[in-house]
């Protein structure tokens, strides 16, 4: 008999997206706010491409943004095995240059962890650690 192997797999960038979005969407304490920015989603015809430019969208913006108090936190989503493409890092630099601050996510908790340090306001959530820790559950 043949051992079972279990591999584990990745969520795709389209669904840590979504998880991010619908976190976003619960946890952002008014008045910070987001937005998506999905600009590299998939082939756009030659047509659409032409309109999207013509209008001023920029190649390689993070793929969220989210605003508290005249701050802007760009965050860009990869997979574990997903690199930023030359002109991603380009553009984020011109974001820093700007004053935007920008970072790369690779988990839901990489945007929690980044929304923390950035001081953006969150519904409070009793933390994984603090039940983990607790003596009068572990009686239980």
């Amino acid at each position: 008999m043949k051992p079972l192997r279990l591999t584990l797999t990745e969520p795709t960038e389209a669904q840590l997206h979504a998880t991010v979005a619908q976190y976003l969407d619960w946890a952002l304490m008014p008045p910070a706010m987001y937005t998506t920015f999905p600009a590299g989603w998939g082939v756009l015809t030659k047509s659409t491409a032409g309109r999207l430019k013509g209008a001023g969208l920029k190649q390689g913006m993070p793929d969220m943004l989210v605003f508290f108090n005249g701050f802007t936190l760009g965050i860009e989503l990869k997979s574990h095995s997903g690199k930023l493409t030359p002109v991603q890092s380009a553009m984020h630099e011109k974001l820093r240059a700007a004053g935007v601050r920008v970072v790369t996510c690779n988990s839901l908790m990489e945007v929690i962890d980044a929304l923390g340090i950035f001081s953006i306001p969150l519904r409070r959530t009793k933390g994984a650690s603090d039940e983990r820790h607790n003596p009068e559950r572990e009686r239980a």
